[in-house]
């Protein structure tokens, strides 16, 4: 995230775009995350 982050400071994305687009991902990516903690689970 940290890395993005100074992607997007480069890129010029004001703080605020900055927040919401790493927000996102953050969701994203717990959603990934909690889907492969169920598969594993079902493969118990």
């Amino acid at each position: 995230m940290e890395n993005l982050n100074a992607v997007f400071i480069q890129q010029g994305i004001s703080q605020r775009d900055r927040l919401k687009t790493l927000n996102q991902i953050a969701i994203d990516q717990m959603k990934i995350l909690g889907n492969n903690d169920i598969d594993r689970k079902l493969l118990i």
